[in-house]
């Protein structure tokens, strides 16, 4: 099942354990009733219909990994009791806060659990004035981590790269005080949810770190997805591969000003450099020293993929053999 909830849900600054998570996918499942059989431009139109809503959810749609361990749900319902979500609405300059559900039931042996949702929420929810995210109900719910669950919504057919600072980052997954440094947000938080995507979805993504000196002060994201017709295009390369061909494309032609035909012309050079690990980093460093030289030629790029791709290859060949 698709669903569909504002940019501005999605981006909301809340720190969730994994079945918190799912509980609030299940909540945005709640509301679809009122979207259905609306288009795109509709949308913008859309009043929340709800005041605090009574919702039961049966646990097993929460237990999707194979747990029958109840109590996890139940916590993580009253644990959302506890959770904050807040956010900023620019254009009215308003912010707003609230807990996510409250009284919490559940009565032994029914296997639901019945809770209220704020008002809020849902006028978060239906608040389409900066767009939308969709994204697979079914999907979202086999995800193994939180954070994987939110790079899944936020980039989920974004086709093209988008940027966000670190520290907005931070706050949207609510552990600004927990990773002060970013290397270890990086660490313990994008890079784990990345992995978990490459393991579990079709949906995946690369990213460069972006300085400002020796600062990394924001991430640029490549969505990249890995179905079928991806894997019979790119025949023997794995899907990280893959995802660093597509993102080094996207790269050169958003960020640098190459053709689709240029990029064609250039497919072999393209495909044997994105066999690098982490090609897309060292494209931005190619930018950087283009810029340095005040020469943005593409011939330069492509000359200086290919010295990378030489360099590696005879990195290989100097490794000792096992």
């Amino acid at each position: 099942m698709e669903l569909i909830q504002s940019f501005l849900l999605s981006v909301t600054r809340v720190r969730l354990s994994l079945y918190e998570q799912r509980i609030l996918t299940k909540i945005v499942e709640h509301g679809q009733s009122v979207i259905q059989g609306l288009s795109v431009q509709q949308y913008k139109y859309i009043t929340n219909p709800f005041d605090n809503e009574k919702i039961t959810i049966p646990i097993r749609y929460i237990l999707s990994d194979g747990s029958k361990d109840y109590k996890k749900v139940i916590d993580a319902c009253k644990g959302l009791m506890n959770r904050k979500f807040e956010f900023y609405e620019p254009k009215t300059r308003t912010y707003y806060a609230d807990t996510i559900v409250h009284n919490v039931i559940h009565v032994a042996g029914s296997g639901a659990v019945t809770f209220q949702v704020s008002r809020v929420l849902y006028d978060v929810m239906f608040n389409f004035e900066l767009g939308y995210k969709n994204y697979d109900l079914e999907q979202a719910l086999t995800l193994p981590t939180p954070y994987a669950v939110r790079m899944y919504v936020l980039l989920n057919n974004q086709d093209r790269p988008i940027t966000w600072s670190v520290e907005r980052l931070k706050n949207m997954f609510g552990v600004a005080d927990k990773y002060t440094q970013t290397a270890d947000f990086i660490k313990k938080v994008i890079e784990p949810a990345r992995k978990a995507l490459v393991k579990s979805c079709a949906n995946n993504f690369t990213y460069t770190r972006i300085y400002d000196g020796q600062k990394v002060t924001d991430l640029q994201f490549f969505p990249v997805k890995v179905d079928e017709r991806a894997r019979r295009l790119y025949g023997d390369l794995s899907k990280e591969q893959i995802t660093q061909v597509v993102a080094c494309k996207m790269y050169l032609k958003d960020d640098v000003g190459f053709t689709s035909k240029e990029i064609g012309a250039n497919k072999k050079t393209i495909e044997d450099f994105a066999r690098i690990p982490d090609a897309v980093t060292i494209l931005y460093r190619i930018n950087k020293r283009a810029m340095r030289k005040s020469t943005n030629t593409k011939g330069y790029f492509i000359s200086a993929m290919r010295s990378e791709y030489q360099e590696w290859q005879q990195a290989l060949k100097s490794l000792p053999h096992k």
